[in-house]
Parts: C-alpha cells; structure tokens; sequence
C-alpha cells in the first residue's frame, strides 16, 4: 500500500513539473543567429524579442521559422523596443511570416541604412519605429493601411519614401523633420510629404483626393502651388507653410469638400480663391469662407486691413485670423474656435486696442486670443457659455480685463506680463486653476457688492462671505497684508508670487489648500517671498498637498502663540521648514469691549453706548429674570442709532437720541417701579458677524424707595418720590430734596 502511493506521489509531481513547463514555455528566451527570440511551445510561434545592443550587429536576415531543438517555430511578431538602440545594426530584411512591429522596433538604431518588410505582412507602421534612425530609403509594404505618429521622425539620412496604395490615414508629424528628404512622399490617394527645401513652382498629382497633415509645413521658398480637381480634402497643417513662406496665393479646386481648421497658412498668403461651381466653400474679402458665408475658415496672413463680418456669420474658425494682420469686429458670432487668433493683430488700430468681445459669443476655444500683440484693454461678455484655457495668454500689451463671463479659463492670463487691473462683473462664478499665473504687474481687483459667489475688499478676491481669500495680487499696494477675521481658508495659490514684509493670518484660519504660494504650469512660477507671518491661531490648520510649494519656508519667520504650539508646528513636516519662534503677545486679551450704561429711574431706564467701528446695526434685549428666559422686549437699531425694529411684551413708548461724540442714547419707558431687570446688548457687521456683546441688570426706583440719606428719610415721616424736568426730586412733607439730599425749597 505505502509502495503504490510513493507511486501516486511521484505520478503527481511529475504531472506539476510538466504543467509548470508548459505555463512557462511562452516566457523561453532563445538566442538563434544572432537574434534573441521568444518562443510559445503551444502555438509554436516566435517573438522577436528586445536585444542585446551588442549582439544586432551588422546586416541580419531573420527567415519565416526558427529551429530550436529540433523543433520549428513560426517567425510571427515583434516586441516593442526590439532593436532599440542597436548602433551596430547596419541592414535587416524581415520573414514574410511577420503579423507586425512593435513600437519604437529601430528607435536610434543610427546605423541602420536599410530595412526591407514584405508585402502582405504587417497592417501597421507604430509608433516611433524607426525614430532617429539611420536609413536612407524605405519601401512602405502593400499591406499597411495605417502610419502611426512619429513613426518616421528626425532621420537624418532618409531621402526617399515608397508610400504603399494601400496606406489609408497617416497621424499628424508621422514624418516630421527629415532634412536630407529629396522627393514627395504621397501614393495615388494622399499626398503625404514635401520636402521643406523644395524651391519654385509643384502641381500636386492628379488623383491625390486628401493632402495629409503637415505635407508643406515649414515649405518656405514654394512659390506656387497648383492643387488638381479631384482633391477633396485638407487636413490639418495640411498647407500650412510657415511664417516665413513666400508663396501668395491658393487656388482651391471646385472638388474641395472639407478643409480642416487650421489647415492653410503662409506669411506672405493675401489671396485665396475657390474654383466656380465648389458646393462647400467660397471667399469673401479673399477669405475663405463655408458657402453660405456662416463660418470663417481662413484669413491670409498678409491681408493688413479692418474689417467688420457680415451678420451671417456665426462662427470663427480654429486658426482662422492666426498670425493676422487684420483687424476685425465681429457683429453676429457665436463660437470663436481655438488659436483663432493667436499672435494676432486684433487691437492695433485705436478704435479696437480696448477690445470687447461681442455679446452674442457663447464659446471660446483653448488660446483663441494667445499672445495678442495689440490689444490694451479687453471686455469678455456676459453671453459666455464655455471657456477654454490660456485664451488671453502671454498677450503682452494687456493691461486691463473686464470680465463679465460667468468663468474664467484655466490659464487665462498666464504670463500677461502687463496686466494690472482686473474688473469682474456680477455673474462670475469660477475661476479655473492659474487663470493668473506669472501675471507680475497685476495690482487690484474690482468687483460689485452684488456677486454671489465672490467679493473684493480694497482689491483683494474674497468668497462672498469673506471666508475665504480667493487672490491677492502679487503687487497690491503696501508690504503687509492683515487678512480679515472672518476668513478661515487660504485657497490654491490664492498667495501667487507675493512679495510681502509681513503675512497676517486670522485667528479663526482653518484650512490651508494645496500650493497656496503657486504651483508649476507650463513652465517654472515665480517663487512668493514672506519675511514674517504671524499666526496667531491656537490650533495647527489643516493642510492640502504642498501649501508652502515655492516659499522658501528657511528664510520666513512663523510667530506663534506659546511654546506648546511651536512644538506642534515643529513636529509637523509640512510646518517645520519655517523658522518658527513664539510671540506671547498674541496671547493677551483682546481690548475691552465698550461698556454699556445704565441709568434707571421709576418707570424707565436710559442706556447709553459707543459706536462700535464696522457695525452695521445693535440689538439690545431687556429680560424680567437672570436666567434670562422672559423677555421683556427686544430692540434693533441701525448704525445711525436710529430705531427700526421692535419686539415687546408690553407697550413702551421710546425715544432716540445720537451725541457728538459717536455715542448713543436710548430710553424704554413703561417698567416696573422697585423692580430688577437685566439685559444684553449686541453689535453685528453686515454679514451678521458679532463685534461686540456686553450684558448686565439694573433697578428700577419706586415711591417708597429708601435713600442714602438719614436726615432726609425716616421712618416716621412717609416720602416720595417724582420725575420733574428730568430730575428726580424726593418729597418729605412739605419739603422737597435732591438725590444728593439737598434741600430744595
């Protein structure tokens, strides 16, 4: 029995070693003539798999099938990276068995002059699979439908291109940078490449239906382009020739069906025209306009004049006025595309320097206004639906911004190196992330009292309750900055590159957001520069991400309350980079609040306060208990002192009195005579916040009411007393007192 199952035992494990064996086999790694492969016992097929740089050496033939112990495997892919790098690699011919390349397969193999795919094999050219490569000729096998990006960029060596019939879409810069290239690349249906030094005269092909992205970019010493019937489309950058081209004008054929935005653009372009009887497209003012004139195409660069659009157009293309000279107003649109007028001239006439964007612009693309080179001065309109990012960037006579637009992009004055004043009107509700980013100038903030979702105060970006500082600009008057007591969170990068002598935190400062001081977007941020920050909160705030990102927290002092607190703030990595001491003065007692007085009598009670700085109105409560749970009335009062509102249990007659001094008097009649009474008295700002509170209890006098003075009140002899003229007089008999106990009469 033992013997039968040591059998079962060895049965079993023999079993797992060849199930162990089989699940492994894909991940055998070969080296057969110079070539590592990777080879799969089930499919019994090969990878080519990444090499050794030092063992692709000199000219390779890899055959359909390999043989590995006897056994013939099937030459079917490729791993991505496989001959990458491989300076040594001079030629390799490729089996027909291959189903396809991987990505960046030849990236840098510098020496690799030639390299032979055959038909029928591979679908696809990927990306950057021959990058910085060495050859000087390539076939593009009958097969490849598809050219990834960047598959064929900066090769020094390639002159010629064979461009296979079957290809059917190359990405955009998919060839890109081959100076040494001699003939166009293009097969009967694409016309893909130009070479960038041709010079003179070129007619497109006829049969060519789409010129590719990019096929005359940089062409600068083209000058004439004649483009066939039959043509029906231009992709993008598809005759886009560069700022420096001298080639003037376009004639576009009538089987012109689409020309994407932002595929036409020269230097020197003044003129495009279109052939009579094209369906889709037309000109206006040598435009190129869609043919029911609703839609901006392309302006030429070299036009140099002003123009107002017909109302029938709506829509701005994306590149449309790029690089223009013209300057335009617009009546009727609706969109303006992205980039569609970047490095433009909009502005550079006076009439237009302070530009305003049209009411009936709902859409605005990424860049649309990008490094505007005239305009002073912009409004954006109410009318605004969507905006894109960095529309108004890098524009460098910008000074001011008016913003009436529900939103502002993210990005959208980046690096306006001019930009002093922004203006944002009622409807503002979202500012996008480094809508200011590197803007040094910028100085003060308006805004009306009536947004809802945001408030200036004295040129500086709060939320509408003051509880959060929004932006403060980077060259606001002054070296010190107090925040408002209301204030609780510092959000992102609302502290972009300041330069102060001294930071103010709130004592109710709760929050602190991620890169308060700035963050990096599309290049380095201006580092903020704070010689002291005084903290005076007594709790550590909560923090995002890397608040003090760009402080140099080595060279700012951090005051704090007690030394228990700096031990926290020390213990806390994101604090302690600061130079942190205590300031006990932060501890003292606030000053004493203003006092109430009291001054009672019989029936009534006058009270008597100062005007506190900021209140916006008072509310005095007189209660008949100490606890405080039965009101008598309750009053409220504007900052005038004036009366405007009151609640009583009883009926009470009042009168209001305001002094020079900026105190005010109150008197409630209608009380108790000999009767104890308390009360409290508030100050509030507009937004309801508490200034001040003070409470205390007086006493009514009554007719029977004893006074200080022995002569004057005896028991024997009954007294009373009376309001006259103001005063209270004591009658004794016949006699009558002071309050002091002076004989009257």
């Amino acid at each position: 029995m033992q013997i039968m199952e040591k059998k079962n035992q060895i049965c079993l494990l023999f079993v797992a070693i060849m199930l162990l064996k089989g699940t492994c086999a894909y991940a055998q790694r070969v080296f057969i003539d110079s070539v590592y492969y990777t080879l799969d016992n089930t499919a019994m097929t090969a990878q080519i798999a990444v090499q050794s740089n030092n063992t692709a050496v000199g000219d390779i033939v890899i055959n359909d099938t390999v043989t590995y112990e006897g056994a013939h495997y099937a030459v079917t892919s490729m791993a991505d990276d496989a001959f990458a790098d491989c300076n040594q690699l001079t030629s390799i011919v490729l089996p027909q068995t291959l189903r396809n390349l991987g990505k960046n397969a030849f990236l840098r193999c510098t020496n690799l002059t030639s390299c032979i795919i055959p038909d029928s094999t591979i679908t696809e050219i990927p990306f950057e699979a021959f990058w910085k490569a060495g050859l000087i000729e390539f076939r593009v096998p009958e097969g490849v439908t598809y050219i990834e990006q960047r598959s064929f960029e900066q090769m020094p060596n390639l002159q010629r291109v064979q461009l296979a019939n079957s290809v059917q879409k190359v990405s955009p810069w998919a060839f890109y940078i081959l100076d040494a290239l001699q003939d166009p690349i293009y097969n009967d249906s694409m016309f893909v490449l130009m070479p960038m030094n041709y010079q003179g005269t070129y007619t497109i092909p006829t049969g060519i239906q789409t010129i590719c992205s990019s096929a005359f970019y940089g062409c600068t010493k083209i000058t004439s382009l004649t483009i066939p019937e039959g043509v029906k489309r231009i992709e993008h950058y598809g005759l886009m020739f560069s700022l420096n081209a001298v080639i003037k004008t376009l004639h576009l054929p009538a089987s012109l069906e689409y020309v994407t935005p932002g595929a036409i653009f020269g230097g020197s372009l003044r003129k495009i025209s279109v052939a009579e009887g094209n369906t889709h497209y037309t000109t206006w003012k040598d435009m190129l306009m869609t043919i029911n004139m609703d839609t901006v195409v392309c302006c030429p660069a070299a036009i140099n004049a002003a123009y107002t659009l017909p109302e029938s157009v709506v829509h701005v293309a994306a590149s449309a006025f790029s690089v223009s000279a013209v300057d335009l107003t617009m009546t009727n649109v609706r969109s303006i595309g992205e980039y569609a007028f970047e490095a433009n001239s909009l502005g550079k006439y006076d009439s237009n320097r302070h530009y305003a964007i049209p009411e009936t612009v709902e859409e605005i693309g990424d860049e649309a206004f990008y490094r505007s080179y005239s305009m002073e001065q912009v409004t954006i309109p109410s009318s605004l639906k969507q905006m894109g990012e960095q529309v108004f960037a890098d524009s460098p006579k910008l000074k001011k911004a008016v913003i009436n637009s529900p939103m502002i992009g993210k990005g959208q004055f980046r690096i306006c190196n001019n930009l002093e004043i922004i203006e944002i009107g009622d409807s503002l509700r979202e500012i996008g992330a480094y809508a200011f980013h590197k803007c040094p100038a910028l100085w003060y903030i308006r805004m009306p009292k009536a947004n809802a979702h945001f408030r200036a105060i004295d040129g500086v970006l709060y939320s509408a309750d003051t509880a959060a500082l929004a932006l403060y600009p980077c060259k606001h008057d002054g070296e010190e900055f107090v925040l408002p007591e209301e204030v609780n969170t510092l959000r992102s990068s609302s502290l972009r590159a300041v330069n102060l002598r001294k930071l103010v935190l709130p004592k109710g400062l709760s929050q602190i957001e991620n890169e308060l001081f700035g963050g990096y977007y599309l290049g380095n941020d201006v580092s903020a520069v704070i010689d002291t920050i005084v903290a005076p909160m007594m709790s550590v705030p909560a923090t995002q991400g890397n608040p003090f990102n760009l402080l140099n927290q080595a060279q700012t002092l951090l005051l704090v309350p007690c030394d228990s607190l700096a031990e926290v703030y020390r213990a806390n990595s994101i604090w302690n980079g600061f130079n942190i001491q205590v300031d006990s003065t932060l501890l003292e007692l606030p000053e004493k609040e203003p006092e109430v007085e009291t001054q009672p009598d019989d029936h009534s009670v006058q009270f008597t306060w100062p005007a506190v700085e900021g209140a916006s109105y008072y509310t005095l409560i007189i209660w008949a208990n100490e606890e405080r749970t039965e009101k008598i009335c309750t009053l409220t009062f504007n900052s005038m002192g004036q009366l405007v509102e009151i609640d009583f249990s009883r009926h009470a007659p009042a009168r209001r009195a305001k002094n020079t001094t900026g105190t005010f008097s109150f008197r409630y009649n209608g009380l108790d005579e000999n009767t104890d009474y308390w009360f409290t008295m508030t100050a509030s700002d507009e937004n309801d916040a508490e200034l001040f509170n003070a409470s205390g209890s007086f006493a009514t006098l009554g007719a029977n009411t004893p006074t200080d003075i022995e002569d004057v009140q005896r028991d024997d002899v009954p007294c009373t007393k009376v309001l006259r003229n103001g005063q209270i007089i004591i009658r004794r008999g016949d006699a009558e007192y002071s309050i002091q106990g002076n004989q009257l009469k």
